[in-house]
């Protein structure tokens, strides 16, 4: 090979890696464009989910804000969205370097972890009860409520294996790390 050949193996080679980065680039914005979209949505479910039932002449009222574990989920989500909609900004403007974002990115997902898994506990609850204790089941009296907290879940366990994946996709072998 002749130093011509040579110069153009790398050239080529060097619009490989940044064909490649680009590719990885929109994948990464796309993953956590979509995770923030299912986080918001999310939170703004349960947030503005309430029902008012009368059972036995009594009025029951579930909302979000009468359970410590949905506050939790709905706060949880909301940071979690904040983050993934600010964290785009290094993929657009090229600046996505070094482990600060991996690191902030496991602490986010841990977040969102815990407070989707709190709220599956509670609505477990809520479903079934637990007799061993004397907790009545409520969706029973609830159901419209437990329908959209569900659907709300749901939405946080798409936001949390989309966000796994970015997770994922972060610690490979980047060239351009």
């Amino acid at each position: 090979m002749n130093s011509m050949e040579i110069g153009e193996a790398k050239r080529g080679q060097e619009e490989a890696k940044r064909s490649f980065c680009g590719k990885y680039r929109k994948i990464l914005f796309f993953l956590r464009l979509l995770a923030a979209l299912a986080t918001l949505v999310a939170s703004v479910l349960m947030g503005v989910n309430e029902q008012t039932s009368l059972v036995a002449g009594f009025a029951i009222k579930a909302s979000y804000d009468s359970s410590p574990t949905f506050k939790f989920f709905v706060i949880g989500n909301a940071i979690v969205c904040a983050y993934l909609f600010v964290s785009l900004l290094p993929l657009v403007y090229n600046s996505l370097e070094g482990c600060a974002i991996d690191i902030l990115d496991l602490v986010h997902l841990t977040l969102l972890m815990a407070s989707a898994s709190s709220a599956t506990a509670i609505g477990y609850v809520s479903k079934y009860g637990n007799e061993k204790i004397g907790w009545m089941k409520v969706c029973p009296f609830v159901e419209d409520f437990c329908r959209l907290s569900l659907l709300s879940v749901a939405c946080s366990y798409a936001a949390l294996l989309l966000f796994f994946s970015i997770c994922a996709l972060s610690r490979t072998n980047i060239p351009s790390r």
